[in-house]
């Protein structure tokens, strides 16, 4: 009886061994599991609420994308090829997310704001809310230059109380102040012509508008939309 004793103890030890050395190995897989997926970027935006203009955090700073386009493969997930702007170094960055990858929005400050004075290559805005002056430098501004003008409200991007973006209106009114003269009964579909607004920007516009006219401009894509109404 005691050699039985004996052996069903030295039995009991190596069940107890093999018991630790499988779940040893199970936590090291899920460990090795759980390092794999955090590769991953965890937030409240998924690639597919991108759109252009969203502002997203990477690495901790503020990113707009400026393109993106949906990738559906035959096999495995959807990605999504992005385009991507530092909005603090003014650097770009194309990457390609995957469908399982989401982004915490970045944590900026957004503000109406007047346009009042431009000087030694700076622009200046009056913060509507609490009249303090804001300042954006000239590359901040460079897209639009041509589009504002004194008196304008727009939308102040500020990240860490320095203004990183502008937003201009979506549609604006502005009158032509130079363009060729139209062709009386010149209704002819798809001819256009440049023309000068007031705010300093050509466009094309139909060859119907005459100078004087005010006209519906989209901004994003700085096209002529239709006469003001």
């Amino acid at each position: 009886f005691q050699q039985f004793w004996v052996n069903l103890e030295e039995r009991m030890k190596s069940s107890v061994l093999l018991t630790l050395a499988l779940v040893t190995g199970v936590n090291g897989w899920v460990a090795n599991t759980v390092g794999r997926s955090s590769t991953f970027l965890q937030g409240s935006i998924a690639p597919k609420d991108f759109k252009t203009g969203l502002t997203i955090a990477i690495d901790g700073q503020p990113n707009k994308i400026i393109e993106f386009q949906h990738v559906k493969q035959a096999r495995g997930a959807a990605s999504t090829k992005t385009k991507f702007k530092n909005m603090v170094t003014g650097a770009t960055l194309q990457r390609t997310v995957q469908a399982a990858e989401s982004f915490d929005p970045a944590q900026i400050d957004r503000s109406d704001a007047q346009f009042t004075y431009s000087e030694g290559g700076n622009w200046f805005f009056m913060d509507m809310e609490t009249y303090e002056e804001k300042m954006a430098e000239g590359g901040v501004v460079s897209e639009y230059s041509d589009w504002i003008m004194e008196g304008m409200t727009i939308q102040l991007v500020q990240y860490e109380g320095k203004v990183i973006d502008i937003v201009l209106p979506s549609t604006l009114d502005f009158e032509v102040i130079e363009t060729d003269p139209n062709v009386k009964g010149n209704s002819a579909q798809g001819v256009t012509k440049p023309a000068k607004l007031e705010c300093g920007a050509t466009i094309m516009v139909p060859g119907f508008i005459d100078q004087g006219e005010k006209i519906l401009v989209d901004i994003p894509n700085k096209a002529y939309m239709s006469r003001s109404k």
